[in-house]
């Protein structure tokens, strides 16, 4: 159980990353083609590469979260589901007594 939520910082911290990543790529690629006059020299040509690689990284490490939190948010509605059919398929005697949510008796 540990193992999956240092998992789930990591993922979680790694697409944080990833945005900063993508906006910083991106920021230096519109710095880029707004200060450089010459598109065809190779220093201008290796920044580009450079910034537009950070950026698909970081899109891809985004893409990554938030698959993995799809993933998660599938599991838990079918954990809600197996709950929720186990409760019907008993005899009622693990069902909560009440009548809803409110912990306390309404009066």
């Amino acid at each position: 159980m540990s193992n999956k939520i240092v998992d789930d910082v990591k993922t979680g911290l790694k697409g944080i990353r990833g945005a900063g990543d993508a906006l910083r790529g991106n920021l230096m690629q519109a710095a880029d083609q707004a200060f450089d006059n010459n598109q065809n020299h190779p220093t201008t040509q290796a920044s580009e590469l450079k910034n537009q690689t950070i950026a698909e990284k970081g899109k891809k490490d985004i893409q990554a979260l938030d698959e993995r939190l799809a993933r998660h948010e599938q599991e838990r509605e079918a954990r809600k589901q197996d709950q929720a059919a186990a409760g019907l398929a008993g005899n009622g005697a693990s069902a909560r007594k009440g009548t809803g949510h409110h912990p306390l008796p309404l009066q």
